[in-house]
């Protein structure tokens, strides 16, 4: 009965209520109630049936997120050679798109009011879905080289690439539910907007949670040059680092985003590759596969 209400609610909002030019400062000024809701997907009462509301649980339900560190000046490790970085396979995935948009300004930024990060700074979305939004006034068409150009921005500022696909935003967006699938985006985040990252202990608490975000496969790891400032526990969004004398220690938490290396002050931390990336980005999606493709 739930599900059959739910299915009738989101058809109804996709038609009268979705995302457009019109409404957007108005969806923005919703963010902190919205923010409200996620901090309680862990509730022993309330959690399972806002779970299945924001389609993160339930037969067929697929959203998650791949978190990928994308800063000019962050140092990787890894046993392999000739290692492929982690932006790059952002660029290829753009490179291999039929469709892609930038959307006009960053909801997040908008809805909490940042002060950090430029809000007219959007995310970068694929697939032949996307054309939806760009009818509703909310992106334009871009090509690679614009995309690719503000992901280089992106990665200029310090921010994290999240690549993700979310079924709640497809509602909100108004993509057709036979096309929900057709549709990946790469939202290019700050932490003091993001979500994901500003709730993180309070949403992601269950093994499932944890799944729906996650690192590609790097990790933290101070190096001898630490000197134990203290400097980069405050950008880290899942309180994963504990301060020496004179070191770090990066506990398992850590997923990967680089916020500590790019605030660290001696270049002292590096991100390590703990699982071997894959061939491309869309094969560490779980359940189904994005289809960036017409």
């Amino acid at each position: 009965m739930l599900e059959k209400l739910t299915k009738r609610y989101f058809d109804l909002y996709r038609r009268y209520l979705s995302l457009n030019q019109n409404n957007w400062f108005q969806y923005a000024r919703t963010f902190p109630v919205v923010e409200i809701a996620m901090r309680n997907l862990a509730h022993p009462v309330l959690g399972p049936t806002l779970r299945r509301l924001f389609r993160f649980e339930g037969p067929g339900r697929y959203t998650q997120s791949h978190i990928v560190p994308i800063h000019q000046n962050i140092s990787y490790d890894s046993d392999r050679q000739n290692i492929i970085m982690p932006i790059e396979k952002i660029r290829r995935v753009i490179e291999d798109s039929s469709y892609r948009i930038l959307m006009n300004r960053c909801i997040c930024r908008d809805g909490f009011g940042c002060t950090h990060c430029p809000r007219e700074l959007g995310c970068i979305m694929l697939g032949e879905a996307c054309r939806n939004m760009v009818a509703r006034g909310v992106a334009r068409y871009a090509t690679v080289e614009e995309c690719q150009a503000q992901l280089g921005r992106a990665a200029e500022l310090g921010l994290v690439a999240i690549c993700a696909w979310a079924e709640f935003e497809t509602v909100a967006k108004g993509i057709p539910e036979e096309e929900h699938r057709d549709y990946f985006e790469i939202c290019l985040c700050c932490p003091c907007c993001c979500l994901g990252m500003r709730n993180y202990d309070k949403i992601f608490q269950s093994a499932h949670m944890r799944k729906v975000f996650q690192s590609i496969g790097w990790r933290a790891r101070g190096t001898d040059a630490c000197v134990g400032c203290g400097m980069c526990t405050e950008p880290c969004p899942v309180n994963a680092i504990e301060v020496k004398t004179d070191s770090i220690l990066v506990n398992n938490s850590c997923i990967g985003c680089g916020l500590c290396a790019v605030r660290c002050p001696h270049d002292a931390i590096v991100m390590e590759e703990t699982v071997p990336m894959k061939e491309h980005l869309l094969d560490h999606f779980w359940g189904f596969r994005p289809k960036i493709r017409g």
